[in-house]
């Protein structure tokens, strides 16, 4: 067996080679540690994404229940882009601008909502509002619910492995230097020797 998965495999199954030293066994033990907790962690990033996404489909049942859209005309223009530099314009996506809107079988109510940079005045633009009719951010989707699960789970797994491989990077490096101490200690043994002939 060749290559990174032959070097792998040898690192990893010593077996009953007799040149293997203590740290070498340690070293493999401890490799196959990792290669288990990281099988092991799969079904936990499993639950710990499945859970994430079931809470998030409950906030996000919650949110579609408690707001609901609207229609806001600006009372003010909103804000026009303004060159940053010269030739390039700076321009923040949306801004907070007054609008004016019903809420709760036809009672007026105004506040800031985002528009687009340079909207004028008199624009209809659609708004959420929460249940006290502020606005409010969109209620997450259950898209939203499913990603934010994925992506827990996936950091779930890198985080476990990160912490898995920076033990066995940290406890290889502390076993090479005692190796290297233990090589110049019998270098120096042996030269002794060589020199009384």
């Amino acid at each position: 067996m060749t290559g990174p998965f032959g070097r792998f495999w040898r690192r990893l199954h010593i077996g009953r080679n007799p040149l293997a030293r203590t740290s070498d066994r340690i070293e493999a033990a401890l490799l196959c540690t990792v290669v288990l907790g990281l099988l092991i962690a799969v079904p936990l990033a499993l639950f710990t994404g499945s859970r994430t996404y079931e809470n998030q489909l409950a906030v996000a049942e919650q949110q579609q229940t408690s707001r609901h859209q609207v229609t806001a005309t600006l009372i003010d223009d909103a804000p026009t882009p303004v060159p940053a530099t010269e030739g390039a314009f700076s321009t923040s996506g949306s801004s907070g601008v007054r609008a004016e809107w019903t809420y709760n079988g036809g009672e007026p109510k105004t506040g800031l909502v985002a528009a687009e940079p340079g909207t004028p005045a008199g624009t209809t633009i659609p708004v959420w509002l929460n249940e006290a009719g502020d606005p409010a951010p969109a209620p997450i989707t259950s898209t939203d619910a499913a990603t934010t699960g994925v992506l827990a789970g996936v950091f779930a797994w890198l985080v476990t492995g990160l912490v898995l491989i920076g033990a066995y990077w940290l406890t290889r490096l502390v076993l090479d230097r005692r190796r290297a101490a233990r090589w110049e200690d019998e270098w120096a043994t042996l030269g002794d020797r060589w020199a009384r002939y």
